[in-house]
């Protein structure tokens, strides 16, 4: 199993404002490798993909710097801006860079400078990952149509709480475009959810992740991860060993 969606931070994310309030008091404090590794070598997992929960080219450093030399990780996922000079980012270290498009104004996805972007972008052979709403699905759809060549990953199966009732008929609509892929991570995944990800993506277009620390709010990591993988009990065993480790392999070139 790659767990394809594991963050660590240190002391100054502990700090974002996006980690203030009771809710999240738990993981208001550095979380690293070691603490998750305790736990994981029960749960099956033989990598994982470090994703930044900090849109910073600092933070990108810093993540490169401490999974360097660990065995467990497989790759990280950083940021650079590309609404800005992309083309001069140090992407060294990574597989993928990660943008919030939750974060931004509706229709970011769209604004020329980041269409620019994302073209130059696209040339580095590294996976696009993206943090979307229900909204913005729409938005994914016109960027892989654009690039087919560039691998899109799309956070937390783009977000079904908040697409609402449009969000089967968006995830219809990506059909098409092999060059997305989605994560079954975050508290949106159900069973009813995960078969229409299944008709419309394929388990070759879908990817285990935990979320954690983020999903330790809810459950321990064993737990978290024991019901994603028990989700997937009706398939096939070429189809399990896809979303449990082939899919994140071939989305971010992982070494198999």
């Amino acid at each position: 199993m790659i767990d394809s969606h594991v963050h660590v931070w240190g002391a100054e994310v502990a700090d974002a404002p996006w980690l203030a309030g009771d809710r999240t008091a738990a993981i208001r404090r550095p979380v690293g490798i070691a603490e998750y590794a305790a736990t994981a070598a029960r749960c099956g997992v033989d990598g994982i993909v470090v994703v930044t929960a900090e849109q910073s080219g600092v933070e990108t450093a810093r993540l490169v710097a401490a999974c360097a030399r660990t065995p467990l990780v497989r790759g990280v996922v950083g940021w650079a801006d590309l609404a800005g000079d992309i083309g001069g980012a140090d992407l060294a270290g990574l597989v993928g860079i990660r943008h919030s498009v939750v974060s931004e104004e509706r229709g970011w996805l769209r604004r020329p400078r980041v269409r620019a972007g994302i073209a130059r972008y696209a040339a580095s052979g590294l996976a696009l990952e993206l943090l979307v709403a229900g909204r913005d699905l729409d938005d994914v759809l016109a960027c892989a149509a654009d690039h087919p060549d560039l691998t899109i990953v799309v956070d937390h199966l783009g977000d079904p709480d908040g697409a609402g009732a449009s969000w089967p008929a968006r995830m219809r609509a990506l059909t098409p475009y092999p060059n997305v892929r989605m994560k079954l991570s975050g508290d949106g995944v159900t069973p009813a959810r995960l078969d229409i990800a299944l008709d419309t993506m394929g388990p070759d277009r879908l990817m285990i992740g935990s979320d954690w620390p983020v999903s330790s709010l809810r459950a321990p990591l064993e737990a978290e991860l024991g019901a994603l993988v028990a989700l997937l009990d009706a398939l096939s065993e070429t189809e399990r060993r896809e979303v449990l480790a082939g899919t994140a392999v071939d989305s971010y070139g992982l070494a198999s």
